[in-house]
């Protein structure tokens, strides 16, 4: 009988720490461990629900979440959870977290039926005479390397978060880059022969067709989900979808003045 006693007690120990263990405080520094780990944001915010919550939600705390990575539900967790009386539900964040499933700051890449995330660079800028001089001078979007490091092959489609007050067809450009043999690829952005003109040149331009989804559900606040198309198949070279974030408001994203290139190569 005591033998037993000891094993039940022994149970209810370990039973006590492992809740103990899932009560454990965390704070500002374990979110920002979590992100730059790669954890999804439901993850995240089911550890802001499930710990013992010790946040520093002054401004500049704030903002440094934000630069790691943290989404605005992963913020209104944090603010949340310190607040007294304020903790937000598992389920709220649930709700939260599936009703806003795409982040404005990633593009989606459907192939095949199959999705995935690109994230954004942001390039170096070059101006420099054409032809000599006798062309003009010219401004030049660098990317690093001579290939993205993303590869495809197929025909892709992707869905992008538009802000609200931004028609697609100007927020967003998918562009064909030039390899050079410095180990860079270039898209000239501006200037050109007896131009002033700015934005990506036209010769450059990759033709794609835009349609907001049927089914905004997922959309964050102040963005309308769009699927982005190739008009023909892609040939292969290097790509990189353009946003104009430095030229529109995102509605809080995007905290660069730059515009925002998501590279990829197709092979």
């Amino acid at each position: 009988m005591k033998k037993i006693s000891r094993l039940l007690a022994a149970v209810l120990s370990t039973a006590f720490f492992a809740q103990a263990a899932l009560a454990a405080q965390i704070g500002n520094a374990d979110v920002i461990k979590l992100l730059g780990a790669g954890m999804p944001e439901e993850v995240v915010l089911q550890a802001i629900e499930s710990g013992n919550g010790k946040f520093d939600t002054s401004a500049n705390a704030l903002i440094a979440l934000k630069a790691k990575g943290a989404t605005p539900n992963i913020l209104k967790a944090i603010l949340a959870a310190g607040t007294p009386g304020q903790k937000a539900s598992p389920t709220t964040n649930a709700k939260a977290s599936s009703s806003s499933s795409y982040n404005p700051e990633e593009i989606t890449l459907v192939l095949d039926g199959q999705s995935s995330t690109l994230q954004y660079i942001i390039p170096q800028t070059r101006t420099a005479a054409r032809a000599l001089g006798f062309g003009g001078m010219a401004t030049y979007a660098t990317l690093s390397g001579e290939k993205a490091q993303r590869r495809i092959a197929g025909n892709p489609e992707f869905i992008v978060s538009v802000p609200r007050n931004a028609q697609a067809n100007n927020y967003l450009t998918l562009a064909n880059f030039a390899v050079r043999k410095n180990g860079t690829r270039e898209v000239m952005t501006g200037g050109g022969y007896m131009s002033y003109s700015s934005g990506i040149n036209k010769s450059r331009v990759v033709p794609i067709t835009t349609e907001p989804l049927a089914d905004q559900s997922a959309a964050r606040e102040g963005f309308v989900l769009h699927k982005i198309t190739p008009v023909t198949p892609m040939a292969q070279g290097e790509y990189a979808l353009v946003l104009y974030t430095g030229e529109m408001r995102t509605s809080g994203f995007f905290t660069q003045a730059a515009n925002s290139y998501f590279d990829f190569g197709v092979d």
